[in-house]
């Protein structure tokens, strides 16, 4: 038991540069804010497109804490980025700030826990970077949160994906004219909401994006983004770029947004 409060205990000090894992993290926001550079005329700019940052961790239990860490609370890009972006400085289009945890102690760090790499890429490798992720189309998770479906969760890595109710719709004739890859069921006040052929969702290889439709739904479609509702019109033949997060409402039944990166290359 000794033991295990030991290890709580060390792990609960000050790092060796005097600072904790969450003033750590302030710490390399500071560093990273603070590269801005004044071009002139009340502009300000920051220089760079990618920030590599190195954790020093001290045992093989720390590295693992630490990429924990790294994986599931820190979001450093985007912090960076809506911190340049209140203080009125321009921001980088595609920033980068991977994270690697090491145990080899390295002259860069110092005798600070973090190192951080500055890097500019040239316009030939950022506009093959542009086009590079565009083309990747990440996976789209789709997850019911109300009414009721065919599946609880969908993963999707194609270019269009139907939603509506029932699994087949069905012309005057019988005949099948569209399946949906989303099916609520007729089932429940909420799923009767839902039009048959209620909306879709399309991936654009240009903007890299995913894009919810409306297809003349008698209910309508609401997107749910920060608190604040965004109309999908059926009369927009392009619709709405998802986020990841959304929660998209068809009629009164609802599905949370989530966006993954591909795993295939």
């Amino acid at each position: 038991m000794s033991g295990i409060m030991d290890k709580l205990r060390q792990w609960g000090r000050p790092w060796a540069a005097g600072t904790e894992p969450v003033e750590i993290h302030r710490a390399i926001l500071e560093d990273v804010l603070s590269q801005v550079v004044a071009i002139g005329g009340g502009r300000r700019v920051f220089p760079f497109d990618r920030v590599e940052v190195k954790l020093l961790a001290m045992s093989p239990e720390e590295k693992t804490r630490l990429e924990a860490i790294a994986e599931g609370g820190w979001n450093l890009a985007r912090e960076v980025q809506e911190r340049l972006k209140t203080q009125g400085v321009r921001v980088p289009e595609g920033l980068e700030m991977p994270v690697l945890v090491t145990e080899e102690r390295a002259p860069e760090f110092g005798d600070r826990r973090y190192a951080l790499g500055f890097r500019k890429a040239t316009q030939g490798e950022a506009a093959a970077g542009n086009r590079s992720a565009r083309n990747v189309r990440p996976v789209l998770h789709l997850t019911i949160v109300k009414g009721k479906a065919a599946q609880d969760t969908y993963d999707f890595a194609a270019d269009r994906i139907y939603i509506g109710r029932l699994e087949e719709v069905l012309d005057a004739a019988g005949r099948v004219k569209r399946r949906n890859d989303v099916a609520f069921l007729e089932e429940g006040d909420l799923s009767q909401t839902v039009s048959r052929e209620h909306a879709r969702i399309a991936w654009d290889p240009e903007s890299g994006a995913f894009w919810l439709r409306d297809e003349g739904s008698a209910s309508g479609t609401l997107l749910f983004r920060h608190g604040r509702s965004i109309e999908v019109s059926r009369h927009d033949r392009r619709g709405v770029k998802l986020e990841d997060g959304d929660e998209v409402y068809l009629g009164r039944a609802a599905v949370k947004v989530g966006i993954s990166p591909s795993t295939s290359l």
